[in-house]
């Protein structure tokens, strides 16, 4: 069957009904038709190969993030987010600031995290010895020192997003028995507490959450740094997010998904909510609000989350930037989805429908990863990792 004529049994069996939706089993069991029809949803759903991350892509997909590293990024020549248009490098920024490539400040954090989960899984890789020097060069003790001087003085920049993949980053240096992992944790160490104190108080001062499809979004933030949370310790931080978390998403239902994607989104928000609130509420808990907030997956208002997007239909060059995030997209939907479906029981057919619609999603990011250009490779590598370690 092709991708495409799936497509076209799935927008008819989204005609078929639109009737609430539960788990299959216990006391909330779904009503027989419904269950049918989730059931013809997912028969319906193409059976895509799913990548998985062995040694030649781990290989491949570092080439992104080592190409850029070092690579200054450009002065904008309009002022556009904050985070793009305010750091600059400095004089001697290669040995008093860690993150100045990658175009903007958090993918340099996020392409380091990039390679420091591929090393980690990969020792032997053919290019550890230079992914070795570069991670020793930008988290030298002095580099971590300039960053927080930066940072004592830049208000609001990178909150939540770039602050987020640093203590990712971090997470992921301290799980890995590795000394040259001790060495650059301790000394990324000063630039984390600062960021985790500042989080705190962020997270709990936010009056409402930010629900766009881009970098400020509240639960992707919080996504980004769970781990880490779990592996530092940082209770402090744990309660403030999980209370924020709580405050802002406890009560939503039916997500909007028919605004989905906005016109430079990289992820979800109806998904990306509802990743975090599979971590953070029980089993039970989560599947009962799980029902009440994503609409019936065989429904026309979850269409929207069914269809891949295809970059090939921004033909703008001035939008390259645009075909990107649409790439970008294709993989945090698949990794999200695969979060929400690990947090569902096994016996729910939602969950496997989640894991063939992650990876729809992953297969157009895999076929349109290199399109954009360097628009899209400075932070395509470290997304499609982030997917690869969900499958």
């Amino acid at each position: 069957m092709t991708v495409r004529s799936a497509l076209v049994l799935i927008v008819f069996s989204a005609c078929l009904g639109a009737s609430p939706m539960h788990a299959q089993k216990g006391p909330s069991a779904a009503p027989a038709a419904a269950a049918t029809e989730l059931d013809a949803f997912y028969r319906a759903l193409p059976v895509t190969k799913t990548e998985s991350l062995d040694a030649p892509m781990a290989l491949m997909l570092t080439a992104m993030p080592l190409a850029c590293l070092d690579r200054p990024q450009v002065r904008p020549a309009a002022r556009g987010y904050v985070w793009e248009a305010t750091y600059r490098p400095v004089e001697n920024f290669e040995k008093t600031r860690a993150f100045y490539g990658c175009y903007d400040w958090h993918s340099s954090v996020n392409s380091t995290w990039a390679l420091v989960r591929a090393l980690k899984m990969f020792p032997q890789l053919a290019t550890a010895p230079l992914i070795r020097q570069k991670l020793t060069r930008h988290l030298g003790t002095s580099n971590i020192a300039g960053e927080v001087s930066f940072f004592k003085e830049s208000g609001q920049f990178e909150v939540p997003y770039g602050l987020s993949w640093t203590l990712k980053l971090q997470g992921e240096l301290l799980s890995w028995d590795d000394p040259d992992a001790k060495k650059w944790s301790q000394n990324l160490q000063p630039l984390v507490t600062l960021f985790s104190e500042r989080l705190t108080t962020y997270f709990k001062q936010l009056e409402k959450p930010v629900r766009t499809g881009v970098h400020p979004n509240s639960a992707l933030g919080m996504n980004l740094m769970w781990d880490y949370l779990t592996i530092a310790k940082d209770e402090t931080l744990r309660a403030a997010i999980t209370d924020a978390a709580k405050r802002f998403y406890t009560n939503d239902k039916k997500c909007e998904t028919a605004t989905e994607p906005g016109p430079a989104d990289f992820i979800s928000p109806c998904m990306t909510e509802a990743a975090i609130m599979g971590r953070i509420l029980p089993p039970a808990e989560f599947v009962a609000w799980f029902d009440t907030f994503m609409p019936a997956f065989y429904s026309p208002e979850f269409k929207p989350l069914t269809q891949p997007m295809d970059p090939a239909l921004i033909t703008n060059p001035a939008r390259l930037a645009a075909k990107s995030h649409m790439i970008g997209l294709a993989f945090m939907r698949a990794e999200e989805m695969n979060r929400v479906a690990v947090a569902l029981p096994p016996s729910d057919t939602r969950a496997a429908a989640l894991r063939r619609l992650s990876a729809m999603h992953a297969g157009q990011g895999m076929t349109a990863m290199h399109v954009a250009g360097y628009l899209g490779s400075h932070f395509l590598g470290a997304f499609t990792i982030l997917y690869l370690v969900t499958v």
